[in-house]
């Protein structure tokens, strides 16, 4: 409150310094009418822009305060200002310049009336009874009452010149104006540092400076003097801190709602991303439970089968369990610092998808390692397979897991339909699939990304075992770790023989 405080303080000096300055250049400088017109325009272009802003502002940030400051500035730019420039051009006896000041003096109370209400902290809590009155611009509604008081109270002083005269031309009711005009100011100023509102505080010292304008007259003691240049300099000077005070508002009231957008722009990108992973652990999820399905049957089926088998085959269901788990947390997204053995991976998934129906051999090194979680590798095999299953069913599938140089490399080639040549790279993007597909298009992109995300890559190759086909080629950054020597197990189900 001390900034605000002394912030009003200069710029009371300054107004009390121009007043002083424009009444001592007013006694050496006589302005012409030219100059007088370009003042009172300047103030009624001022004041109508600040209506207008206000208006903007009152709408945007739903302020009814700023609509009946909107109301005062329109009806002091289109009203006010230029009724008394027109008055003061004009003889003062005459019948019409006797309207316009009639219609002027009306206005002006209109405009102290808004602008004391501006302060006020109420709104109304019901619409306006006439339809036509119910729109949310308060400035509009005001503006057409004020038209109407003035345009009445200008055709009674046409009918009743002699007794407007000496109503609009009294002493007492220049006093009464100029001083309820000073209390607005004075109780706009005080209310704005109360409430530390830098806007009040402006449009208080704004409508001290325009009261400041009849300094002369008060002086001299004649309130009907008019001042050829310290009265429409000083409005100016008051209209201009109002609408510097409202434009600083809209701009504020800008920046609000520009953090509020890039907020909300902000909110819908995570939304999208939220969605965005959703449908990848729904996919991810499908997948697995497809796999899952065939190893609860075989496991659940009165076949007692190798007991060797059905303990591999429940380990590779507990193993894909943990992983389905994982997918829900944020496990699989934590790096590893040692190497994974790639050939146990590889088993179980193989294990879980020849019991859902897939025809697959695999070829392994026991000591192949890479630096990558195992839910990665589990989870792209598994999409891989999915799709063999999918999009290429009754085919068979050789899976080869070898190293070569820095890189741990996995092979997944079937002897399906394969895909369209020098498509490779396009499959990999996000909801691109083949013709046919009921796939949403995500498990290869998923895939890759994850690949590339733990620096490996992931491409597609049109090569089959025996010509047509599909080459899933996926390379991990191999890691040093002990274990067995190069072996190969070949599994398969159905009437067809497994490559090895």
């Amino acid at each position: 409150m001390r900034k605000l405080v002394l912030e009003s303080a200069v710029l009371l000096v300054v107004v009390v310094a121009v007043a002083f300055g424009l009444d001592h250049l007013e006694r050496w400088v006589t302005p012409s009418q030219g100059v007088r017109s370009a003042l009172a325009m300047s103030s009624a272009a001022v004041a109508v822009a600040a209506g207008l802003a206000a208006e903007a502002v009152a709408r945007l940030a739903d302020r009814p305060a700023l609509r009946r400051i909107s109301a005062a500035m329109m009806v002091c730019g289109l009203i006010v200002v230029p009724a008394t420039a027109a008055g003061t051009a004009g003889a003062p006896n005459t019948v019409d310049t006797i309207v316009v000041a009639s219609v002027r003096h009306i206005a002006t109370l209109a405009v102290v009336v808004l602008l004391l209400l501006a302060v006020a902290t109420f709104d109304r809590p019901r619409p306006w009874p006439v339809r036509g009155l119910r729109a949310p611009s308060t400035g509009l509604r005001a503006l057409l009452v004020t038209l109407g008081c003035a345009a009445a109270g200008g055709t009674a002083a046409g009918f009743f010149p002699e007794t407007a005269y000496s109503v609009v031309s009294s002493p007492a009711l220049v006093y009464s104006t100029s001083t309820l005009w000073l209390n607005v100011g004075v109780i706009t100023l005080l209310s704005g540092l109360l409430r530390r509102r830098r806007l009040l505080v402006w449009m208080g010292v704004g409508e001290t400076a325009i009261v400041l304008g009849h300094l002369s007259a008060f002086v001299v003691g004649d309130p009907l003097l008019s001042s050829p240049l310290l009265n429409p300099g000083m409005r100016l000077v008051g209209l201009g801190l109002i609408i510097v005070a409202v434009l600083r508002v809209a701009y504020r009231t800008y920046q609000r709602l520009e953090g509020d957008r890039e907020r909300l722009a902000e909110a819908e990108s995570e939304a999208v991303e939220a969605r965005e992973r959703m449908s990848v652990q729904a996919h991810e999820l499908r997948n697995a439970l497809a796999g899952v399905d065939g190893a609860v049957r075989l496991l659940t089926s009165d076949d007692p089968g190798d007991p060797a088998d059905r303990a591999a085959l429940r380990a590779a269901l507990s193993a894909e369990l943990d992983r389905m788990r994982s997918m829900l947390s944020s496990e699989s997204a934590r790096p590893r610092s040692e190497p994974v053995r790639i050939k146990p991976l590889l088993e179980h998934s193989v294990r879980i998808w020849t019991n859902n129906g897939v025809r697959i051999a695999l070829s392994a090194d026991g000591d192949l390692a890479a630096g990558v979680p195992p839910n990665v590798v589990a989870q792209v095999l598994s999409n891989v397979l999915a799709n063999c299953e999918r999009h290429a069913p009754g085919a068979r599938v050789r899976v080869k897991a070898y190293r070569t140089g820095d890189t741990a490399r996995i092979e997944v080639r079937d002897d399906g339909p394969g895909i369209p040549a020098g498509q490779e790279r396009e499959m990999l993007r996000r909801g691109v699939k083949g013709a046919g597909s009921v796939g949403d298009g995500i498990g290869l992109h998923v895939c890759h990304d994850l690949v590339v995300e733990h620096g490996g890559r992931l491409r597609l190759e049109s090569s089959g075992l025996d010509g047509p086909g599909c080459l899933v080629v996926i390379d991990l950054p191999a890691r040093t770790r002990a274990g067995a020597a190069t072996s190969t197990i070949s599994t398969s189900t159905g009437s067809g023989d497994a490559d090895t």
